[in-house]
């Protein structure tokens, strides 16, 4: 979990002082102090608590800290830290909301800060690169400056307060022994030995143990490591050149990783008290230390005060040439220090502004998560704020660090195993590295995790780390249309960022609106959910920083600052805002006035402002093509454009498809590429070179590009279609089964009809087999229903020499009918005879019938009869069985009585003979009784009773 240090640092407090126990006890979590809840303690201090809380009202988390104890001196003191917190309202100094008190004992509340105190980024990289110190220490130096403004001096600046937040922020903390300029709290000083004579010590919670916080007691205000010579008591006033200092101490234990008088420790470094004994120099430590940085260094430790800089804004600006990407205005004056229309690269991390907190905030992120995806919408430099602001922050963080980019594309597995296997082989062909590419694919797929395999076991090799950027991770859904292939591409990256321990991190770029898509994959969102960073438009301050300071490291400036605030003004509500300022600055830049080394408002508006210039330059460019060119310009555009409207990478040889003169689309395509409206990557290999748009801002913010895709709206759709049915039929050896038929057909012959533009030959020929198909099938269609007419003539001539039959049939029918009469008359008599034969005939069935059924009644009674007989016997034969069976059971139980009779009658035997035995062994004894009562005599007898 990462730490919480988002309060303001401990106070010096002395751990003898009695602690308020009563209210101690009542304060812990779930407690509540007026409308803020308390959540859990964050830290303790010898005097006091801070907790995470709840505001109630406001719906938001702070920080509470609550002064347990009675001393009246602390009490002042916890009430001076919220006077001057409060006085110093600035980005880089802890917010105070409230000061109050509860049962007896003061409390302030102040935001709640997620991040790190610096001690602890130092302890990670004791010696940070030099520009990566003076990224750290230029918001400390404003807040200092701030607070100076105010007559505050900190008096305790040191690591432990200056948190650095998860969103890159830096907060200086901690005024708790602040002091005032011009106020009571100037009392006297006492000399250095009667200090050390009273002192009363905090344990140090450093690595080193030793003890180095003092207290009030002591009149020793601040922490001894990070003290200036006037806070020794030297009879020297405090002022805020005591801050300056303990700047220039934090600085050089930045850049050497080391305190300048160490080993000294504790109450050993009073040696700084010594005004004639001078601080180490930097280059004596680290020679390869910038000269003029380390001058800067030094400077701030002189112990002399008044030979140190004057103010905290004097440090800042001799400290800025040392920041990330600064250069000298006299370097590269004829190159353009922006980025027009294309994105930023690592090799352009000196000309990218305006992204300093982000790029802290997403650094700080990738330290315990190891994947992490950058999301914002089109035109909010999702790449290039990786590319140039993270990637280059990274390698000057002091850790080695190394950079792997690819893009998904129409074959993602293809990407990683051409990222892959130059790391795992080398062969000395050209076909064998593309056959051994192949192999690495197909392996990926059966083996998702071998790539984090082969990253982990690079970086462990060569002693490094590596970060994998992903960037325009939604082609993923734009260009690979199987969901085998991107469920493959994800587990992969599953694979790679598997724990916040591996040295491999995982960024990856996409547009906001394609976020739902990676559901489909609910494991690799699972796992990517914790890392989105959302990236939006540059606020105010960072699109002016974007806009003026490159022209600034260049040496020039804009004509106005009301020039500069009209185009910031524009920007703010302008979707895409980065490549529009990038290009219209460079418009800017290439009609600059040397002369006065200046960006003319002349020259803005002749360009058209920041909505113009891109229109104006594409439009311009169209507008110096014939109009067969920009027939074959649009048809190009439409093509590198996606139904989903967003950018396409289609191969040079898809494009020369467009058109039958090759030669042509080649040389229009070469001039939009000149004119930075298009861009060409030079394929791997035998892979061919690939182009697309050199930004989707084009698609968005020229007008032509718009309307032609409104116009194609209908068509944008069919012709993806096509597109595909093509390469299958294509792939297929024109196989004529993949033709499309019925309503496709009908709408590939409606667009034919209404397209005027040029398509593919292969498209082409794609269509023109489904029309040739069509046709036939209209042919045969047409053949079949004249047949049919055909057929239904000759059935209707048919019917009518059917009816001339019929006719005469029927004429024929009545005279026979007349014939029948006749006959049916002599059929009546002979009926009426056959009728009374057959009473006759009937009456002698009946008889027999009636003799027929007594004989089957009688047949049936006799059946009757057997089959009772043949039960009878059954049963009798059954309970015969069954008597046979009980007789047998009779003899055996017959047999067992007896054998039982001849048991009893032996047992009964024995016990007769016992008993006559037993009646004879009682006579014997009686007889023996009888004797010894005569031997003895009767008296012993009644004795012996």
């Amino acid at each position: 979990m990462k730490p919480e240090p988002s309060l303001p640092a401990r106070s010096p407090m002395s751990v003898n002082a009695p602690p308020a126990g009563g209210l101690g006890a009542t304060l812990g979590p779930g407690g509540r102090i007026q409308h803020y809840e308390l959540i859990r303690p964050l830290g303790s201090g010898g005097m006091g608590t801070v907790f995470l809380a709840r505001d109630t009202r406001l719906g938001r988390r702070v920080a509470i800290k609550v002064l347990l104890t009675e001393d009246a001196q602390f009490a002042q003191r916890f009430l001076l830290e919220a006077r001057t917190t409060a006085r110093c309202n600035h980005e880089n100094i802890v917010i105070i909301h409230e000061v109050g008190e509860v049962q007896g004992s003061p409390y302030m509340v102040l935001e709640y800060l997620q991040g790190q105190p610096l001690n602890k980024v130092l302890k990670a990289s004791p010696r940070l690169p030099p520009p990566r110190a003076v990224e750290l220490m230029s918001p400390v130096l404003r807040a200092l400056s701030c607070a100076h403004a105010h007559k505050i001096v900190h008096r305790d600046l040191k690591p432990e307060n200056i948190i650095v937040t998860d969103s890159g922020t830096i907060k200086v903390l901690d005024f708790g022994i602040a002091k005032v300029l011009q106020s009571d709290e100037q009392r006297g000083e006492l000399s250095p030995r009667s200090l050390l004579e009273g002192l009363r010590l905090l344990p140090s919670t450093g690595a080193q143990g030793d003890a180095t916080h003092l207290t009030r007691q002591g009149a020793l205000m601040g922490t001894l490591a990070y003290m200036s010579p006037e806070q020794w008591g030297n009879g020297i006033p405090v002022d805020h050149r005591t801050d300056i200092w303990a700047v220039g101490i934090i600085l050089f234990r930045m850049l050497t990783g080391r305190h300048p008088l160490e080993p000294l420790r504790g109450p050993q470094l009073m040696v700084t008290a010594a005004l004639d004994e001078p601080m180490p120099l930097i280059r004596s430590v680290v020679p390869d230390v910038p000269v003029e940085l380390a001058s800067a260094v030094d400077r701030c430790l002189l112990k002399h005060k008044d030979q140190r800089f004057p103010d905290a804004v004097a440090v800042l600006r001799a400290l800025e040439p040392f920041l990330p990407g600064r250069y000298m205005p006299d370097a590269g004056l004829d190159e353009s220090p922006y980025a027009g229309l294309g994105s930023f690269q690592e090799s352009d991390s000196a000309r990218f502004f305006g992204r300093a907190r982000e790029t802290a905030a997403l650094v700080n992120r990738l330290q315990d998560q190891p994947l992490v995806a950058v999301v914002g919408p089109s035109g909010a430099g999702k790449s290039s704020f990786v590319r140039a602001g993270v990637v280059p922050v990274l390698k000057r963080s002091g850790v080695p660090w190394e950079s792997l980019i690819i893009r998904p594309g129409r074959d993602p597995l293809g990407a990683l195993a051409t990222m892959v296997a130059p790391l795992v082989t080398s062969s000395p062909t050209l076909e064998e590295d593309l056959r051994k590419q192949q192999q690495i694919s197909e392996h990926l797929r059966k083996q998702p995790g071998y790539v984090g395999a082969v990253l982990r076991a690079r970086a462990r090799r060569e002693r490094r780390r590596i970060v994998l950027f992903i960037d325009q991770f939604e082609e993923l859904y734009t260009l690979v249309p199987d969901v085998r292939e991107r469920r493959a591409f994800t587990a992969c990256l599953s694979g790679i960022a598997d724990d916040a321990t591996s040295p491999i991190r995982v960024v990856l770029s996409v547009r906001s609106d394609f976020l739902d898509r990676v559901q489909e994959d609910e494991r690799f969102m699972s796992e990517l959910a914790p890392g989105l960073f959302f990236l939006t438009t540059p606020q105010k301050e960072g699109l002016r920083d974007a806009l003026v300071q490159p022209a600034e490291m260049a040496g020039y400036r804009f004509e106005s600052p009301a020039m500069v605030d009209q185009m910031i003004q524009h920007l703010e509500t302008t979707p895409g805002a980065l490549p529009l300022l990038q290009f219209a600055a460079m418009r800017l830049w290439e009609a600059r006035d040397p002369s006065r080394r200046m960006l003319t408002e002349s020259a803005y508006q002749q360009l058209g402002g920041i909505a113009g210039a891109l229109a104006t330059h594409a439009d311009s460019v169209l507008a110096g093509m014939s109009p067969q060119e920009r027939a074959l310009a649009r048809a190009a555009f439409l093509r590198l454009v996606t139904p989903e409207r967003t950018r396409a990478i289609v191969s040079l040889e898809e494009l020369r498809e467009l058109t039958r003169d090759g030669d042509e689309l080649q040389r229009i395509i070469d001039s939009l590429v000149q004119a930075r409206l298009l861009v060409i990557q030079t394929g791997q290999g035998t892979a061919g070179s690939s182009v697309e748009l050199v930004h989707e801002s084009l698609i968005s913010g020229w007008p032509t590009l718009k309307r032609w895709l409104d116009e194609g709206q209908e068509d944008a759709a069919f012709l993806e279609q096509l597109r595909s049915a093509a390469r299958q039929w294509q792939g297929k050896a024109r196989d004529s089964g993949l033709l499309w038929r019925g309503e496709m057909a009908d709408e590939a012959r409606r667009f034919q009809r209404r397209f005027r533009g040029e398509l593919p030959a292969t498209q082409k020929a794609f269509l023109d087999a489904v029309s040739a198909q069509a046709t036939r099938l209209a042919r045969l269609k047409k053949t079949f229903i004249l047949g049919a007419v055909v057929m239904l003539t000759l059935l209707f001539t048919a019917a009518a020499v059917a009816l001339v039959f019929i006719r005469e049939a029927k004429q024929e029918a009545e005279h026979q009918a007349v014939i029948a009469l006749r006959a049916e008359a002599t059929a009546r008599n002979a009926e009426f005879l056959a009728r009374r034969s057959a009473a006759e005939a009937e009456e002698r069935l009946a008889e027999v019938r009636a003799k027929e059924v007594d004989r089957q009644e009688a047949q049936l009674r006799a059946e009757e009869a057997s089959a009772a007989v043949e039960a009878a016997n059954s049963t009798l034969m059954l309970r015969n069985n069954e008597l046979i069976d009980a007789l047998k059971r009779a003899r055996w139980a017959r047999f067992h009585a007896t054998q039982a009779t001849v048991r009893a009658e032996q047992s009964a035997q024995v016990a007769r003979q016992a008993r006559a035995q037993a009646e004879k062994l009682l006579q014997r004894e009686q007889e023996r009784a009888l004797r010894l009562q005569s031997a003895l005599g009767s008296p012993f007898i009644e004795n012996l009773k």
